[in-house]
């Protein structure tokens, strides 16, 4: 059996439940953030909170594919291991990386609101 087929079988419902679940929580928990930003008008927050998780689902998936079309030739167990621990956590990075922007920008429009009145 070649090891890029057993990394795929690895990596594929690995990262599917990341992307999944991340993005569940993210969904559920940021839209008391939203709803402050938007004034508690439910359908608009609904709207957006929508929008984000599709767009979340959409850039995760694509940069978890797009490793995929990269994927080195693995020869070894270690090789593997090194490789799906490197993959992965580079996916992970990504995401907080992009959390962290969101909730600054969420802050800063936040404050300038604030600011305003």
């Amino acid at each position: 059996m070649s090891y890029n087929i057993l990394s795929y079988s690895i990596y594929i419902p690995v990262i599917c439940f990341i992307t999944v679940k991340i993005g569940w929580l993210f969904y559920k928990h940021g839209e008391i953030f939203l709803l402050n930003i938007f004034e508690y008008n439910k359908t608009l927050v609904n709207s957006v909170n929508n929008l984000l998780l599709i767009g979340y689902y959409l850039v995760n998936l694509g940069y978890a594919i797009f490793t995929i079309a990269y994927w080195e030739h693995i020869e070894s167990i270690n090789q593997l291991i090194n490789t799906l621990s490197t993959t992965l956590g580079r996916i992970i990075i990504l995401l907080a990386v992009l959390h962290y922007n969101n909730i600054l920008i969420l802050t800063y429009i936040i404050k300038s609101k604030s600011l305003k009145q």
